[in-house]
């Protein structure tokens, strides 16, 4: 155990939309603090870190995502699916952290571009919270 970083269990919920109605997802996830920054780790699902006001974003799954999420910058990433890997670019608007050791919120609106295709805004929100008990 030597080296890792202390880990605590917490729920999350995950909203995401893209206009329209928020999408909610939950989740059971491990909440990491490092030097520079955070990392949640839901397995099977996804990993979110936060890391020197980068936020980057790693989803499992038919169709999985990486990227990353810099306020004010146009940041390449990818989006995998069964017919291989899509390269996109997100550029976000606005972006707000306010996390402890128990989890906190985060969120983060951008606009996703594929080849110079404007794919639309998106709005993510997490919440995370400590699991109360063992």
């Amino acid at each position: 155990m030597q080296g890792m970083p202390e880990k605590r269990r917490v729920a999350v919920v995950f909203r995401s939309r893209q206009e329209g109605p928020w999408a909610e997802e939950r989740l059971a996830g491990e909440w990491y603090r490092l030097a520079t920054g955070w990392v949640l780790r839901c397995p099977d699902a996804m990993t979110v870190s936060v890391l020197k006001g980068d936020v980057r974003v790693v989803r499992q799954g038919e169709f999985g995502v990486e990227m990353t999420f810099r306020l004010g910058a146009a940041v390449p990433g990818a989006i995998h699916t069964p017919r291989g890997s899509l390269p996109v670019e997100a550029y976000t608007h606005e972006l707000q952290a306010e996390l402890t050791d128990a989890g906190g919120t985060l969120s983060w609106h951008y606009e996703m571009r594929m080849e110079d295709q404007d794919m639309g805004r998106f709005e993510i929100g997490l919440d995370i919270r400590e699991e109360s008990g063992s």
